[in-house]
């Protein structure tokens, strides 16, 4: 296997640096150009990197484009930045290398006004057409300098491929179809029953939350954690506070770090249990629905009684805890693991695991290799179905979950299907782990000594990535040594799972389209940030 820095300093750029991965985040920085963006990009897609992000931070003097790399194999994550000049920013996009990029470029060009070279639909993504300014840029909202696309939805429509049928014909899936589970809209293509064409259309949920990180102290911005992904909002929390925390150097007390990753896993439970039930009321059956609901409410009863809240929870601080918690939490914790494994498990592995019409609806559909997932930026439990062991608790270890042994279970390439089973294998894991955290939690303080009040980090960036329900949550931050972000990001799965729905959905009947897209656990409005 060749070493990708041999490969990139053959190729004109101003200096390749090693970065302190610890508070970083990142091994390597580069620096590139608009002209030579695309043989670093096409250097890193050689050599079976994915794109892992890609974001723009205004540095008023200058826009820099900000690409991640990172690798499933070799775990190693490449920073590449390029500065642009903000009155005319331009570069060819990398959508020709990276299927990824294609949403990722218009997010930035809609936000920053970057124009991406190439790219064949610039159109908007989040906003309505009547924005004619970037509301990322820091001189918001003085600038007016965009021309607003009055024909946006009729360029969508244009875009798709052209076919040979004469016959075909466009329906909308959304934005208030029940197997969205939030309001996404997908605009469908058809010949007959089959689909030809499929394009998601988001922003119907978009809140900004990037610019309100940058106009809220780091303390203020906690509860927003909470409003992206709903139903694993402590991921999202444990996201965030740790990254700060990795800036500012503060290491939380052991007992905090027992308590975290034990309610942290308690919410994955609770996410999936929902997907599994809101999944196969999809396809029909609704009775697991009301079973595993049934076992939802046992975790949100827990959860409650320690954070006060049962979706939106906002309950890590910088350093810690703001409380600890009791006996009966271990106690209702311990009864909740005995009820899954002596009953519950067993019962959905009658009732739905080996149910033949749900594995005639689900098997070999919606199916995602290993290189579709590679171009998408594909991570969770619709990577691991194509039989890939990447889960960011073992390649990145953050807290302490590097202590607890568990499994990462992967499928064998038979798609929906195997997301399913990945998913219910996941929640014995998720129960192992917790039965290792409260056999070890120790005493003591659940909050670090001389946290500071006002929350300042020293000046830099770091991506900091965890492990949410549907995948690798990134976490990047820009400080300017004040007590507000100067430019926050996130990374979150489900925007890079929905990706693939296009590519998944071509050819299938219109029938099979919901199992594809309720398999990816989408919950928009992640998506829309």
């Amino acid at each position: 296997m060749s070493n990708p820095i041999d490969k990139l300093s053959a190729i004109a750029l101003p200096g390749l640096i090693e970065t302190d991965y610890q508070t970083r985040g990142y091994h390597y920085c580069l620096e590139a150009t608009a002209d030579n963006i695309l043989p670093v990009v096409q250097t890193f897609d050689d050599e079976g990197f994915y794109l892992e992000d890609l974001t723009c931070v205004d540095r008023e003097k200058q826009l820099e484009l900000v690409y991640f790399f990172f690798h499933y194999d070799r775990h190693k994550r490449f920073k590449v930045v390029v500065a642009l000049d903000p009155a005319q920013p331009s570069v060819p996009s990398v959508s020709g290398i990276y299927s990824s990029a294609y949403f990722l470029e218009r997010e930035v060009c809609e936000f920053f006004g970057v124009f991406f070279a190439g790219h064949k639909n610039l159109t908007y993504l989040f906003l309505h057409d009547a924005i004619d300014y970037y509301p990322l840029r820091k001189d918001y909202p003085l600038r007016k300098e965009r021309v607003a696309v009055s024909a946006a939805e009729k360029a969508r429509l244009n875009s798709f491929a052209v076919t040979e049928s004469d016959d075909s014909f466009f329906v909308n899936m959304g934005p208030q179809h029940p197997s969205t589970h939030g309001v996404l809209r997908i605009i469908i293509k058809m010949d007959g029953e089959y689909i030809l064409e499929a394009e998601p259309v988001l922003g119907y949920l978009h809140r900004m939350h990037e610019k309100m990180g940058e106009n809220r102290t780091y303390q203020q911005f906690l509860p927003n954690t909470g409003r992206m992904d709903y139903l694993g909002a402590i991921s999202f929390n444990l996201g965030y506070v740790t990254a700060v925390e990795k800036m500012l150097g503060i290491a939380p007390p052991p007992r905090a770090e027992h308590i975290r990753i034990i309610t942290t896993e308690l919410n994955r439970i609770a996410s999936h249990l929902l997907w599994v039930g809101a999944y196969l009321a999809d396809l029909g059956a609704l009775t697991p629905f009301l079973f595993v609901f049934d076992d939802r409410e046992q975790i949100l009863d827990i959860l409650e009684a320690v954070t006060g809240s049962r979706l939106t929870y906002c309950y890590f601080r910088f350093g810690g805890m703001p409380d600890d918690v009791d006996e009966t939490f271990a106690e209702k914790t311990k009864r909740f693991i005995d009820r899954m494994h002596n009953e519950r498990f067993s019962m959905y592995e009658k009732l739905i695991t080996g149910n033949p019409i749900f594995i005639s609806r689900t098997k070999n559909v919606g199916v995602v290799t290993r290189e579709s997932a590679r171009k998408h930026g594909v991570t969770g439990p619709v990577l691991r179905s194509c039989g890939l062991p990447f889960d960011m608790r073992r390649v990145e270890p953050y807290s302490l979950y590097e202590r607890f042994n568990f499994d990462i279970p992967v499928g064998g390439g038979n798609g929906a299907l195997d997301m399913y089973r990945i998913r219910i294998r996941e929640m014995e894991m998720s129960l192992r782990i917790i039965e290792q955290a409260l056999a070890a939690m120790p005493a003591g303080p659940v909050m670090a000594e001389k946290v500071p009040k006002k929350i300042k980090p020293p000046a830099g960036d770091i991506y900091h990535t965890v492990e949410s329900p549907r995948g690798e949550l990134g976490v990047y931050i820009v400080s300017d040594e004040t007590d507000r972000p100067y430019r926050m990001h996130w990374r979150v799965p489900s925007y890079f799972n929905l990706m693939t729905f296009p590519e998944s959905a071509r050819g299938i009947l219109l029938a099979d389209a919901v199992a594809v897209l309720g398999s990816l656990d989408l919950v928009i409005p992640e998506i829309d940030r």
